[in-house]
This record gives structure tokens, C-alpha cells and sequence, in this order.
């Protein structure tokens, strides 16, 4: 017999192959020994013969044991992989009030049962894929039949069948591999934890992208309004959901324009600022060494290394490290007299912001974007900021996914699919799936 300790398991193999075969008489040469083995003395559920070293080596490592028999040309793979796994558990990043508590854990097989208990249709179809040449990782990749437009499955797998990289190991390498634009910032694909929200998207006609190993899954095609909507939106009810999407939208606004347009304002066009306002903002960048440009991007620059700082550590320890540290380096600076309190609020706005956006690849995203326009900004004023925009705009207009447009719907409009957008509908009409996901005769990606 031939397995590997750790990824089959022992006890399995002593019960349903070591004992029975202890049981087998002197073979009859006139039977077919493996025949007579795989029917009558082992109890495995899943076993399979081959000849093939090639696909030996390969089910071994994935879990199974290799039965080998002097004078036989063929050996007998059961599936005796080890179930030591962790138990399922409540998503730690994606807080749920309403909907499911569970959430995907490191055995595929048990992830691919999660979607099938929550989607109970014989359409729900399941292809398995190896990518990584050194590591031969399992891909799976899900979807509904009949439901998923044909042209965008099939440019899913042929990019799926395209990735040649020796190791894979977790959705952010499937994302970056399935993009052809390495110069993209925006995500093309959704990473979730919980399973019933890739049931409620492959029932919107899309497909799941399930990695061995890998506590989640990632749902493609993905569009830009998509990022923003949050897993108790469709729990809540309408006016509610449809309140939340606003606020996130004002959120987004406030992280891009804020910072640009105070500095725009405050170089440029200081004369649109309200007496009383623009007599506080004198006041308090008296005696302040730093232009206001340095002033946003020192205070930026402390906030991103608390957050990656907070990222790295313990939950309990990093959420602490993040406030007090923030505390701590504003008042510092505002007594030392290098930031004005003024700028200390908005860059504590912009960062207040970033915290209700739902997706953290698309956080990431828009915490880029102000970056050029603050330089836009200082150089050109608010015609630098309207350059940056249009030029943003015009890169998310342009950009397709499988086939399908990533600013969609509104580019191009399709009225039917709004009603799942800025603001949420009946759930009678969000829950179909949307013609922006038809695809289109696009080639790009």
C-alpha cells in the first residue's frame, strides 16, 4: 500500500482495507484478483483502478491510498482522505446579523456541500481543475446551467485552463492570474467566506471559484457597484438597504474629494469658503511649518502604517492599536504644532469613510485614487481634480470582465438592472438575474 501519513487517514485505511484483506483467501488464477478485491473486500466508497504512475502519484497526494498486487498491471486508489479539518465556524470578516452564520473552511469538498445545501438544483453543475505545476492544486469552479450565460462560463475556464504559475495559494493569485491588465487597481472578482453569498450570486447567473486549502471563494464576473453593497442588504428592508447604499455612496465621495477639494479651495479659490470658516482656517495654520499637501499626506502616511500595523496583529490588539494610536499621533502633532486642527479633521473624515466600504480589495481602490488627485489638486486645482476623475471614469467605463462591463449598469445603461445599484428594489426584482450579465461581444478580457 502506498499513502501519505497526515493526508489519508490511518484509522480509515486499518478498517475498510487492512482488515478485509486479511480475510482474503488463496486468489483462484481463473478470477481477476483486482476485480475481485475492489468488489468483495474493500469498502471504501470511492476506488478506482489504473495503470497509469502519472495518476498515482497525483491521487496519493490528494488524499487517497494505492493498493498494489504482485502480478497485477493495475493498481486500486480509495479515497481514505483524512477529515482532520477545522469545524465550521462564523465568518471572523464578514459579520452577519440576519443572514447565515456559517462560513467556508479549508476542505473544498466540504465547501462545494455547503453551495449544494444551499442551492437544492439538479442545474447546479461542479468542474474540477489542476493549476500549479509544483503544487497541483485543486481549482473547482460552480455554477448554475441555464443561468450563466455560455460565452462568459467559457471565458472563465479557457483563462482558468490558461494559468501556467508552479504554485497557487489563495484567491488573490486566481484574480491576479485571470486579469490580463497587471496595471489595474480595481478588483475584477468578489472573495467571500460565506456560502450564502455565492448561492444568492450564482442564482444571479454567476460562477464560484472554489481553491483547495482556501477558506473562501471567489465570485466572477465582478462590476464596480457590486463592491459597495453589503451582506445584509438584501435582509434588510428596502428603505432601510437602499439608506445604508447611500451612505456608502457619500462614504466613497468623502474618501475621494474631500482632501482634494479642501486643498483645491484652500490654494486656488479661498474666497468660496464662508467667512466664519475661512477666519477658523486662518487661525489655525498660524505658525504651521508645513504646507497643507504634506500636512495630508503625513497624517495619510501615519493612518496607513497604524492600518497595516493593526492588520498584522491580534483583532483585539490591532483594533486598539489603530484608535489609540490615532488619538495619540493627532494630538501629538496638532500640540507640536505641525498639523492645524482643521486638517487633522479632514483626514480623520476621509479615514472614517474607508470604514463602510464592505470589500476590502475595493477599499484598498479607492483609498488610491485620492492620492493622484491630491496631486492634481495642488498643481491645477479643480481643474486637476475633474481631469483626474474623468480620467478614472473613462478607465471604469472602458473596462469589461469576461465579457460582461464592469461599470454596468450604467455603462451602457440597462434601466432593468438599476433597481440593484445606488439603491436596492423590491426583492422581486433584484433577486433575477440581471442582463448585465448576459456578457457582450467584447474581447478584452
Amino acid at each position: 500500500m502506498i499513502y501519505i501519513s497526515g493526508i489519508a487517514d490511518k484509522k480509515e485505511i486499518q478498517e475498510i482495507i487492512l482488515k478485509p484483506l486479511l480475510n482474503l483467501p488463496i486468489p483462484n488464477k481463473d478470477i481477476d484478483l483486482i476485480d475481485e478485491v475492489c468488489k468483495r473486500y474493500i469498502y471504501a466508497s470511492d476506488i478506482t483502478t489504473t495503470n497509469s504512475i502519472k495518476t498515482i502519484c497525483s491521487e496519493v497526494l490528494n488524499g487517497k491510498c494505492a493498493i498494489l498486487i504482485d502480478g497485477s498491471d493495475k493498481a486500486i486508489l480509495c479515497d481514505v482522505k483524512s477529515s482532520n479539518y477545522r469545524a465550521i465556524q462564523e465568518s471572523t470578516t464578514e459579520k452577519s446579523i440576519l443572514g447565515s452564520k456559517e462560513a467556508f473552511v479549508e476542505n473544498i469538498e466540504i465547501n462545494i456541500t455547503m453551495i449544494q445545501r444551499k442551492i437544492k438544483n439538479p442545474n447546479l453543475k461542479t468542474e474540477n481543475f489542476i493549476i500549479g505545476t509544483e503544487t497541483n492544486t485543486q481549482i473547482a469552479i460552480t455554477y448554475i446551467d441555464g443561468i450563466i450565460d455560455p460565452k462568459v462560463l467559457d471565458k472563465i475556464k479557457t483563462k482558468l485552463l490558461n494559468i501556467s504559475v508552479p504554485i497557487i495559494n489563495s484567491s488573490g493569485f486566481i484574480e491576479q492570474l485571470l486579469d490580463t491588465r497587471w496595471y489595474n487597481i480595481f478588483p475584477i472578482a468578489k472573495t467571500t467566506e460565506k456560502p450564502d453569498k455565492v448561492a444568492l450570486d450564482l442564482v444571479k447567473g454567476k460562477a464560484a471559484i472554489l481553491i483547495a486549502e482556501y477558506p473562501g471563494a471567489l465570485v466572477v464576473p465582478g462590476t464596480f457597484l457590486e463592491f459597495f453593497q453589503g451582506a445584509e442588504d438584501y435582509s434588510d428592508k428596502v428603505v432601510i438597504a437602499s439608506f445604508s447604499r447611500l451612505l456608502r455612496l457619500i462614504a466613497i465621495i468623502t474618501i475621494i474629494i474631500l482632501e482634494p477639494i479642501y486643498l483645491a479651495l484652500l490654494y486656488y479659490n479661498p474666497e468660496l469658503f464662508p467667512y466664519e470658516l475661512i477666519s477658523i482656517i486662518i487661525s489655525s495654520r498660524q505658525n504651521i511649518p508645513l504646507p497643507p499637501l504634506l500636512e495630508i499626506f503625513a497624517m495619510d502616511l501615519a493612518v496607513e502604517i497604524l492600518r497595516e500595523g493593526g492588520i498584522r496583529l491580534p483583532t483585539p490588539i490591532g483594533t486598539t492599536l489603530a484608535i489609540v494610536g490615532g488619538i495619540v499621533i493627532g494630538e501629538s502633532a496638532t500640540k507640536a504644532g505641525l498639523v492645524s486642527n482643521i486638517t487633522l479633521f479632514i483626514v480623520a473624515m476621509t479615514v472614517i469613510s474607508t470604514f463602510l466600504i464592505p470589500n476590502y480589495q475595493m477599499t484598498l481602490s479607492i483609498r488610491f485614487i485620492r492620492f493622484p488627485l491630491l496631486l492634481l489638486a495642488q498643481l491645477f486645482g479643480f481643474l486637476g481634480i475633474l481631469s483626474g476623475l474623468y480620467f478614472f471614469i473613462l478607465i471604469l467605463t472602458k473596462m469589461d470582465n469576461f465579457g460582461v462591463e464592469y461599470f454596468s449598469p450604467f455603462m451602457p445603461m440597462r434601466l432593468s438592472d438599476i433597481y440593484d445599484t445606488i439603491i436596492r428594489g423590491p426583492l422581486n426584482k433584484v433577486l433575477k438575474p440581471p442582463k448585465s450579465l448576459q456578457g457582450s461581444n467584447r474581447t478584452k478580457n
